[in-house]
């Protein structure tokens, strides 16, 4: 009973939080400072995404717990949800109460069992599937409240990513979490992914492959927004 109890924790929160327009912040460069994805990611608030994932790799742990601080505030005050990547489970009790909603784990990642078990069931525990059905359902078995699959098409992120193909959306709706599509997406594709099953669709280059110009990225969030409701009129 206390396993199913938890279960449903789990899938009720992912499901309310886990849809529409899923932004993926923009890797640190000489552009993109920390300062400008912080100003971009307000931005795109603006433009009405409310579901965010904080992708920064290699960055001293310290740096970043700084960056997902400010990201925090920013979408607490737009009641948006932030889904950490590469932010170990045991660093989560310090933004307990904040936006701060989950971790999203890759296969190189922390287990998913571990996060699972550090966390409870008040935290959301995504996880990257690539083309793989099977790594799915073990993943839910594990205690992932949602799941991703992709690159859907090519991607500039990730030009060497694995290909997956759009009916794993539709065996996807046997596990009875959110699924997630990533890779290559664009905002033409939205429809054909929606209709697939996806509930949510992650864009990095998408809204941020451009210089930092916070009107441009509010502009563009809003034409995001509008193509993933369009789908649900």
């Amino acid at each position: 009973m206390r396993t199913r109890l938890k279960n449903e924790l789990d899938t009720r929160l992912s499901t309310r939080l886990i849809k529409g327009v899923y932004a993926i912040t923009p890797e640190r460069s000489a552009l993109w400072t920390p300062d400008a994805i912080v100003d971009c990611v307000a931005a795109a608030l603006d433009g009405g995404v409310r579901l965010f994932q904080c992708r920064q790799k290699n960055w001293h742990q310290a740096e970043l717990i700084e960056l997902v601080g400010q990201l925090d505030a920013l979408c607490e005050k737009y009641d948006a949800a932030l889904i950490l990547n590469d932010v170990p489970s045991e660093e989560f009790a310090k933004f307990e109460g904040g936006a701060v909603a989950g971790v999203h784990l890759g296969k190189t990642d922390e287990a998913i069992l571990k996060a699972r078990s550090s966390l409870g069931s008040k935290w959301v525990v995504g996880a990257s599937c690539y083309n793989q059905f099977e790594m799915a359902e073990q993943a839910v078995r594990d205690g992932a409240s949602y799941v991703a699959f992709g690159a859907m098409y090519p991607s500039a992120t990730k030009p060497n990513a694995v290909r997956a193909e759009l009916d794993l959306f539709g065996k996807a709706r046997s596990l009875g979490v959110p699924v997630v599509a990533i890779g290559g997406i664009t905002i033409e594709r939205v429809p054909e992914l929606m209709k697939a099953g996806a509930h949510a669709v992650a864009v990095v280059n998408g809204l941020f492959g451009m210089e930092p110009n916070a009107e441009q990225v509010c502009s563009v969030a809003q034409q995001w927004v509008e193509a993933v409701n369009g789908c649900h009129q």
